[in-house]
């Protein structure tokens, strides 16, 4: 459970603005206030967490209204489920290794003490990208990211079990040298913004990549894919979003990274 004011610091945003944005239901819902006067506190899964930090940014940093922002998360709640699952990792343990594991994993160590600096990571993070203020793209890497930390977690354990292991010292490293190599995402139209609503995208052209508004070449032109065929796109990291919040509603120090956001 956290307070209103412990989530407007959380997300470095005015108590009073931020009102606007938990006033929607996708938010709302989960506010509780024991007596007028006392403290608002709203129960937050891990994905409804993720949600709210996604449409913080969304508002934010692309510039979309509050309302919208809220719509977003509340038609597309796969969105903060998905980030979640590298925020709050779980791993199936068995009960005898549980016991010996009260901590929940954390195998990117994002949640380090000094790990403050906030810096995109390659192989987990996931996008939102507003195209020409209206059109909007769920990206994310093509290897599922909880795949990889459930190995790279996996691998941590193996080395923690046996330092003289070195097949298993060896993997880890190369695992690890690896995080930020370039990935290969897959992308999901999410829909469309029109007269301040957000529209969801019907779900048989989710997958097409092609702008929905293009009429500047054939459909099959590699001029009317989304790389080649739009005036303006903001790209908002949303798994970072997310990182950084959970950092400093823990009481984690945040240092901002002035980091290119790849394309």
């Amino acid at each position: 459970m956290l307070s209103q004011s412990q989530i407007s610091e959380a997300l470095e945003e005015d108590v009073d603005a931020l009102s606007e944005l938990l006033a929607y239901p996708p938010f709302n819902q989960f506010a509780r206030q024991e007596h007028d006067g006392s403290t608002r506190c709203l129960t937050l899964s891990a994905a409804m967490r993720a949600n709210l930090s996604i449409a913080h940014a969304l508002w934010r940093q692309a510039k979309l209204s509050s309302e919208v922002a809220a719509q977003v998360v509340s038609s597309c709640p796969q969105i903060g489920a998905s980030v979640a699952a590298i925020t709050d990792f779980e791993h199936n343990q068995s009960p005898g290794l549980a016991s010996h594991h009260h901590e929940r994993p954390d195998p990117f160590r994002l949640f380090d003490p000094v790990a403050d600096e906030m810096l995109p990571m390659q192989v987990t993070d996931e996008y939102l990208d507003l195209v020409d203020d209206r059109f909007l793209l769920w990206r994310r890497p093509e290897v599922e990211p909880v795949v990889t930390a459930a190995n790279l977690h996996a691998r941590s354990r193996r080395v923690a079990s046996d330092p003289h292991d070195c097949v298993a010292r060896q993997e880890l490293l190369q695992q690890l040298a690896g995080l930020n190599r370039s990935v290969c995402h897959d992308r999901l139209w999410l829909g469309r913004v029109a007269d301040g609503t957000f529209l969801p995208q019907a779900h048989d052209n989710g997958k097409d990549d092609r702008l929905p508004s293009s009429v500047f070449e054939r459909p099959s032109s590699a001029a009317s894919t989304l790389e080649m065929n739009y005036r303006t796109k903001i790209s908002v990291n949303i798994s970072l979003a997310a990182r950084i919040m959970k950092r400093r509603a823990l009481g984690l120090k945040v240092r901002i990274a002035n980091a290119p956001r790849p394309w």
